[in-house]
């Protein structure tokens, strides 16, 4: 990717589609068409979003669509919650488009169930993907307020305004804000080399891309902050180590501080080390995947 990665954004409520999705099997929900392709262009922005009725992931690897289709909407797995599998899942690229034209856009941008079940049966379908869970004991990170008075930091600001799905936006359908002021009011985030911004957001994602997105935690991040609702974020750090960075990358923020320091100094939180159960994803069988 071009060093940005997409945020994601949970829904509140369970989707409930409408009678072309419910009239499938609960078990076995499939796209209306799809298509995987090997992707031949080189180094991109890995990016999936569902908008319009179609999902389109480019230059993404089958653990991303992996992690994607078998976590939750608010909380993908990470790459370390998939175990098993040869090394080719992390490092081929794909491109995938697929419509399922009866599954409405979530208005916090993220992917609705009905889309993480029928993604669920396209990888088993062209990977012959096959799979357990299994719960391990793991080290793992707590997102926590990091000031006994409770104050947040100049970058974490409480969101007060309602988000609207980008298809909707695009075409100017917020009646009462207008068109304008809907582009400021879609959700979602991007993380790149020593920068995190999000809308919309809550503490649940926040931890989700830090342990998904951000080299160097490299943990489960659960949230303990105790804060409801939703937040705006604006995080920056500095990159300057080797295994934060690509080959081509150079340091990015030089004058920012650390992570672990930006976190407590502009948004007061902080992360607290310890073990817990995860929930791990394990590879029982998988192959290239079949032609469209």
């Amino acid at each position: 990717m071009n060093s940005h990665l997409s945020l994601t954004i949970p829904t509140v409520t369970l989707l409930v589609c409408t009678t072309g999705v419910l009239a499938q099997d609960p078990q076995h929900l499939v796209f209306d068409v799809a298509s995987i392709k090997q992707n031949v262009a080189g180094s991109a922005s890995m990016r999936s979003t569902f908008q319009g009725r179609r999902f389109t992931a480019n230059y993404v690897t089958l653990k991303a669509l992996m992690g994607t289709a078998y976590g939750m909407p608010e909380r993908p797995l990470a790459d370390y919650q998939i175990a098993g599998g040869p090394a080719w899942i992390a490092s081929d690229r794909f491109d995938l488009v697929a419509t399922a034209p009866d599954v409405p856009d979530s208005s916090r941008g993220t992917f609705p169930e009905a889309v993480l079940a029928m993604l669920r049966s396209l990888l088993e379908e062209r990977f012959h993907l096959r799979t357990h869970d299994e719960t391990r004991e793991l080290s793992q990170l707590a997102l926590v307020l990091a000031r006994s008075d409770g104050t947040l930091g100049p970058g974490l600001r409480r969101r007060s305004v309602e988000c609207v799905s980008a298809s909707s936006a695009a075409i100017g359908r917020d009646s009462v804000f207008g068109p304008t002021a809907a582009l400021r009011r879609i959700c979602g985030g991007r993380v790149g080399p020593g920068s995190l911004t999000a809308t919309g957001a809550t503490m649940t994602n926040l931890a989700s891309g830090l342990a998904r997105f951000v080299p160097g935690v490299d943990r489960v991040v659960v949230d303990r902050t105790g804060l409801a609702g939703t937040f705006d974020v604006d995080l920056t750090w500095n990159v300057e180590t080797p295994a934060q960075l690509n080959d081509a990358q150079s340091p990015q923020n030089p004058g920012a501080p650390s992570l672990f320091t930006a976190l407590r100094e502009q948004l007061g939180l902080k992360l607290e080390a310890g073990k817990g159960p995860v929930n791990i994803l394990v590879i029982d069988e998988v192959a290239p995947p079949t032609p469209d």
